[in-house]
Order: structure tokens, then C-alpha cells, then sequence
């Protein structure tokens, strides 16, 4: 099973018609699909993005599967979430690394990416799911993995628990996967 099969699984377990999320690195839309059709009609979805080719690809996406008006995408770093989210979450999702199929140079960046995770865990309801992927084989990758590990290992036990998911024979850098569950 892909570790985005893996992923998937996972928010449908959780995730129920009504439920707010945030795809906190939209890419190429799949996630922001995904949550959309799990939080149905009634639900929201927020997504973030640095680059416009990525919001303009998933918001197409969206809208072919005729879930435009369950998402409100924004073309601007995640580290904006807590400024651009005015209500409590039930999720959010990370993948962290470059846009597959753009530009490798554009990459995220440890400095946003744990702001983005300081505002989505406040953001998260009591019982609610934070799940971040770290791909980590481009230049500053090795930083933000270390950077993101040290958050998760400085978050207090009270706040929940955070489950790390690696692929460990496979070489070249293998994904890391954290799961965080709310108390």
C-alpha cells in the first residue's frame, strides 16, 4: 500500500460528513479531493499552497469531481493558517517536500512548516487527526525533517499522542509518516 493509500484510509476512518479540514500543501489536489468528498456537502475544506499552479490544478480538480463549493483554497503559505481559519478543525493533512511533477527548487520550508503545524494542532478539535508526510530527499529536506521530529517529540502528552510510521527498507530518503491524535 502507497504511503497516500495509507493516508486516505486513515482521514476515512475518521473524518464524517460535516467535518472541517485543511490540506495544508494542496500540490496536486488529491488530498484536497479526498477530504472534500469525506466531509460532504455540509463540510469545509481549506487549502493552502505557495504555488499558483497548484491551487489553479486542484481547484480544476474540485470542480470536475463537483466539490468547488465544499473547498476554499488559498494561494499563500501554510504558515497562514492560523490567520486564515476562523473555526475548529476535525483534520489536516501535510505533505512536505516539492510539488510532484514542478518545479523541485520550490520546496516547503521548516520555518513555515512549523508555524503551519503550531496553528493546525491549536486549530485541531478535541479528538481530531493532524496527519503530516515528510518526503525529505531535496536540498533542506534533512533540516525540515529534523526541525518537524522536533516538534513532534517537544509536544506535550497531555495535548495527545503522535504515532511515526517509516518505511524502513527502502533506501533514497523514504517517506515519514506522523500521525497525531487530539486528547
Amino acid at each position: 500500500m502507497q504511503m497516500v493509500e495509507r493516508v486516505h484510509r486513515i482521514l476515512s476512518e475518521r473524518l464524517k460528513p460535516g467535518d472541517r479540514a485543511v490540506d495544508g500543501t494542496v500540490g496536486n489536489g488529491w488530498d484536497t479531493l479526498k477530504l472534500c468528498e469525506l466531509v460532504g456537502p455540509a463540510g469545509k475544506v481549506y487549502g493552502f499552497d505557495i504555488q499558483e499552479e497548484a491551487v489553479l490544478k486542484t481547484r480544476e480538480r474540485l470542480t470536475r469531481a463537483g466539490y468547488a463549493e465544499r473547498a476554499e483554497l488559498f494561494c499563500c503559505s501554510h504558515s497562514e493558517a492560523g490567520i486564515r481559519i476562523n473555526e475548529k478543525i476535525q483534520a489536516f493533512t501535510m505533505n512536505l517536500g516539492y510539488l510532484p511533477g514542478g518545479d523541485k527548487q520550490i520546496v516547503t520550508r521548516r520555518e513555515s512548516t512549523i508555524e503551519a503545524l503550531r496553528a493546525l494542532t491549536e486549530l485541531l478539535s478535541p479528538g481530531g487527526l493532524g496527519i503530516v508526510l515528510v518526503y525529505y530527499g531535496h536540498p533542506g529536506g534533512p533540516e525540515e525533517k529534523a526541525a518537524v521530529e522536533n516538534f513532534m517529540e517537544e509536544m506535550p502528552s497531555g495535548w495527545g499522542e503522535i504515532l511515526r510510521t517509516e518505511i524502513v527498507n527502502r533506501k533514497n530518503c523514504p517517506p515519514i509518516l506522523y500521525i497525531m491524535e487530539k486528547k
